[in-house]
């Protein structure tokens, strides 16, 4: 059975298709094929969720853009008051203490917005209404941008986005009614990571959103009707070399692969408000016509909800709104 399955798997490869088998086991070191799946990228859209008590709340969702782009969305806090802010970054293991010297933009929104990750590594905050985009002459983003790898070589040091999120049961909508062409992806409690890196009891929940290239999804699999790839992470600092299983965002017109690495851990804005988010961006240069120098990237980070005494720079920050 497993031989004629192989057989029928390299057979197609030749004609630049994906064949996904469908195995016995979720994450084991032991490969045994019992099928083969035929659900291969059929949804138009993915919505991770969290169950906490016996309810299951939208997180964040997302969906592929027509130039083969990829859209991260985050409508489902009831908060919609956020500070966002672009910071330079040098690239060294373990984590960092952010300084004001290092904020380099700042602004509010007062809406929802997306990030959108294009083919060319251009990675964007935007929304109707929300300035957006950049410059050709000059190559600096208008609003908030970097431009990092591309999607056909996508950042293998680390995730290509990371969200973290708290007091879902009381801030974000609850999962009511399911479409056949979303994919819903139910995260419980075993299928966190706690990584405890401030050596304080977990109150958020992390959703690292990994970007592999095109060639991953040969090593997609099926596993009780859902998507995974294992993952061995190489320069992860808490546990160097280890292979993680993660979901995998299975969404048609994304030809890259998009996985969730779901974490748990302790963070302050946690403990100062009831519920929100923060939304961070991969590094990359802030100008399209100059690389990466010294290791020195710019990021951006989303903060919701905006309150005094969170990292700010200036009183008062512009709005990112067009019509402000």
């Amino acid at each position: 059975m497993l031989k004629k399955i192989l057989q029928n798997f390299f057979l197609k490869e030749r004609s630049d298709e994906i064949i996904r088998l469908v195995m016995a086991y979720k994450g084991e070191p032991v490969n045994l094929a019992i099928g083969v799946s035929n659900v291969y990228k059929k949804f138009k859209k993915t919505i991770v969720c969290i169950e906490e008590k016996g309810r299951i709340y939208k997180v964040i969702s997302a969906k592929a853009g027509s130039d083969g782009s990829i859209n991260i969305l985050f409508p489902y806090c009831k908060e919609k008051k956020a500070y966002i802010y672009q910071h330079t970054h040098i690239y060294k293991p373990g984590f960092q203490r952010l300084e004001l010297r290092q904020i380099k933009k700042e602004y509010i929104v007062d809406i929802d917005s997306k990030v959108s990750v294009h083919k060319s590594g251009f990675v964007q905050l935007s929304g109707e209404g929300i300035l957006s985009g950049f410059n050709k002459y000059t190559g600096k983003p208008r609003g908030i941008g970097i431009f990092t790898n591309p999607l056909k070589f996508p950042i293998a040091s680390g995730p290509t986005i990371g969200f973290q999120c708290w007091g879902i049961e009381n801030g974000f909508q609850e999962l009511k009614n399911r479409k056949k062409d979303v994919q819903y992806i139910i995260l419980k409690k075993d299928d966190f990571y706690n990584r405890n890196d401030y050596n304080k009891d977990a109150n958020s929940y992390t959703l690292e959103l990994w970007i592999f290239p095109k060639q991953a999804n040969n090593f997609v699999y099926e596993y009780g009707q859902e998507p995974y790839i294992d993952h061995i992470i190489g320069n992860y600092v808490p546990l160097p070399g280890a292979k993680f299983t993660h979901p995998v965002m299975d969404i048609k017109g994304f030809n890259s692969v998009l996985a969730v690495f779901p974490i748990t851990n302790w963070c302050q804005y946690a403990d100062e408000s009831e519920h929100g988010y923060i939304l961070g961006s991969p590094g990359g240069s802030n100008n399209r016509y100059l690389p990466i120098r010294n290791k020195v990237y710019h990021c951006f980070r989303i903060i919701c909800p905006r309150k005094d005494g969170w990292p700010q720079k200036t009183l008062n920050p512009p709005s990112l709104h067009y019509s402000e």
